[in-house]
């Protein structure tokens, strides 16, 4: 993928501001994330936009700080709990309903369009065995504007389990509140193989375009799409069920505004790349000109933790870190 305008223009920018960036956004130089020898690494801009592991029990209030609890199913029949094994989203619909029925927790705020949305997602272990009763786990990514517009367009990925097996599905739900209908864009085949578990990765530009990826292969893309999804984005973590009590659950749910890291102060002619715990490559960029460098993520491992490897001709490697990193952080490398 090519470095879009709008990198190119933050990489300008950084070029103009130099080390006060650090100084004009926060009030306050950074302190340093990294070190090595004579050099120092600092992070002048922040890409997380949000992260909730979600691997420690709370009280459901600290939870709808950051979250609205809501769906079609009497809040009686429903329940949202933080545990230490996940957020977990469950649901009891009456036995007389024959439709879907579904409860979620969903983000007070909104994301630009360029954004990345991961999150680990859990169905209720086991599979549901009766053909007339399904359980969903479902992630989903929709537009802000729905209470100003009435339209809930939004990407849809789910594990779903019915008549003793299970399958994932990625497809796009759009319309009016009550008149939504399904677009299927990719599945698995029902089986009673199908993980439990997938940690899930998804990229739209809300028009067009949608890329997801389970671990770290793309399962879906496609730039030729037709959607209706109006930016800003907010991600829901919710369940679905006809006929039976079901329970979804998440973890490691984030998002980060793009997917590039941006790295000011390199020495020209340095080439830099940010290597994961294991050693694998996760980004890296040819000699930098102009002190700049601008590293490219693959989505999936936009959020993660590395070590900036930098490497002057006829010098020996600098390494600085390990240090937690976004994409959308803006780095600078300064002189101890």
């Amino acid at each position: 993928m090519k470095i879009s305008k709008t990198i190119l223009a933050a990489v300008a920018a950084l070029a103009l501001t130099g080390a006060g960036i650090a100084v004009a956004r926060t009030g306050e130089a950074p302190e340093p994330i990294a070190s090595s020898g004579q050099w120092q690494l600092l992070r002048t801009t922040e890409g997380i936009l949000i992260h909730d592991p979600f691997n420690k029990a709370v009280p459901a209030r600290d939870v709808q700080d950051t979250y609205e609890f809501n769906g079609d199913t009497d809040p009686a029949r429903a329940f949202v709990r933080a545990t230490d094994d996940g957020l977990e989203v469950g649901v009891d619909p009456p036995p007389e309903a024959t439709t879907h029925k579904g409860y979620f927790a969903v983000t007070h705020d909104a994301y630009p369009e360029t954004s990345i949305f991961h999150v680990r997602m859990s169905k209720q272990p086991g599979q549901v065995q009766s053909p007339t009763e399904v359980g969903q786990a479902v992630f989903a990514v929709q537009t802000a504007n729905t209470k100003v517009t009435g339209l809930i367009n939004f990407i849809v990925i789910s594990a779903d389990s019915t008549a003793g097996m299970t399958s994932w599905r990625v497809g796009y739900m759009h319309g009016h509140v009550r008149n939504a209908e399904f677009v299927y864009y990719w599945g698995t085949t029902p089986s009673i193989d199908e993980p439990d578990t997938r940690d899930v990765t998804l990229r739209t530009d809300g028009r067009r375009t949608l890329t997801v990826w389970f671990g770290n292969e793309q399962v879906f893309h496609s730039d030729e799409l037709s959607l209706e999804m109006e930016a800003p984005f907010q991600p829901y973590l919710e369940v679905q069920a006809v006929q039976t009590p079901y329970a979804s659950s998440f973890q490691d749910f984030w998002v980060v505004e793009d997917d590039h890291l941006l790295l000011t102060g390199v020495p020209d002619g340095a080439g830099v790349r940010l290597v994961d715990d294991a050693g694998g490559v996760v980004g890296e960029t040819a000699a930098s000109t102009g002190g700049l460098a601008a590293l490219e993520l693959p989505p999936y491992a936009a959020k993660g933790r590395g070590t900036l490897e930098i490497t002057e001709p006829g010098r020996e490697p600098v390494r600085l870190g390990a240090f937690d990193y976004a994409g959308g952080d803006e780095l600078q490398l300064v002189s101890k």
